[in-house]
């Protein structure tokens, strides 16, 4: 296993420690809309930062509450410190925390710290996607034995594909605001999932896809192309099968 991906491991483990604390969860401030940020948020990327930092001094860092800036020809670190604030806010556990490395424009590596139960789960390239446990290392793999979809975003479009897919009764739909979601389709838990918004950026969403495609699962954006760091819409799938289905019901549901 590469440095950085212990690393890696390692910062959001403790950025996830911090934030099961809720040192700081009472403090919540408007980002605008119905954005929310608490000061466990800075916490947490201020403690991913200083480990990341530490370890590679080199790399420069992009994260969502302390900004930065990619350097060409630099690897760089993409750093989300929890995904799901809304909830983590609410004292709901279903927020997650995302690094992810970047090197020639292509994710090589991810560590997402699931929230309130101690699981890590991680990937780098040319290896399988893994869940670390009370220091016990596992493989995960996709399954399709689920009928949970996990589908997320804004707007009308999501709005509409919601409707089809819970008028489908095909399957059992879940929606709540957090990326923690990529990893449940990484580990088995959920079958698959579709996020399109146009204020989705890499920072959230490239760790997951990395994991997930790790696992086996197919991971493009809404019109079946390959993901890529551009992107701002996402499909996950379990299977061909699937990925073909849910390609059909977002095409349906335009």
């Amino acid at each position: 296993m590469r440095l950085e991906t212990e690393t890696a491991i390692r910062a959001v483990t403790n950025a996830i420690k911090i934030a099961d604390s809720r040192e700081g969860a009472e403090t919540v401030t408007s980002k605008g809309g119905i954005d929310l940020v608490t000061h466990t948020d800075i916490l947490c990327e201020d403690s991913i930062r200083a480990e990341l930092t530490q370890a590679f001094p080199d790399y420069p860092i992009v994260g969502e509450e302390r900004g930065g800036t990619p350097i060409a020809g630099r690897p760089y670190w993409l750093v989300d410190p929890i995904c799901g604030t809304r909830p983590y806010a609410s004292d709901v556990p279903l927020y997650c925390t995302n690094v992810a490395l970047v090197e020639n424009n292509t994710v090589t590596l991810a560590a997402v710290g699931l929230g309130n139960n101690g699981e890590t789960v991680y990937a780098e390239q040319g290896m399988r996607a893994h869940v670390r446990k009370n220091g016990v290392d596992r493989k995960i793999a996709v399954t399709d034995s689920s009928n949970t979809l996990w589908l997320g975003g804004r707007g009308q479009h999501s709005a509409d594909l919601v409707r089809a897919a819970m008028l489908s009764k095909r399957w059992y739909i879940w929606q709540f605001s957090s990326s923690i979601a990529y990893p449940y389709v990484a580990a088995g838990r959920i079958a698959g999932l579709v996020h399109f918004s146009e204020h989705l950026s890499s920072v959230h969403t490239a760790a997951g896809c990395f994991i997930a495609a790790a696992a086996g699962a197919i991971v493009t954006d809404i019109d079946g192309r390959p993901w890529n760091l551009e992107n701002r819409s996402y499909v996950l799938a379990s299977t061909p099968a699937l990925h073909n289905d849910l390609l059909d019901l977002i095409a349906n549901s335009r």
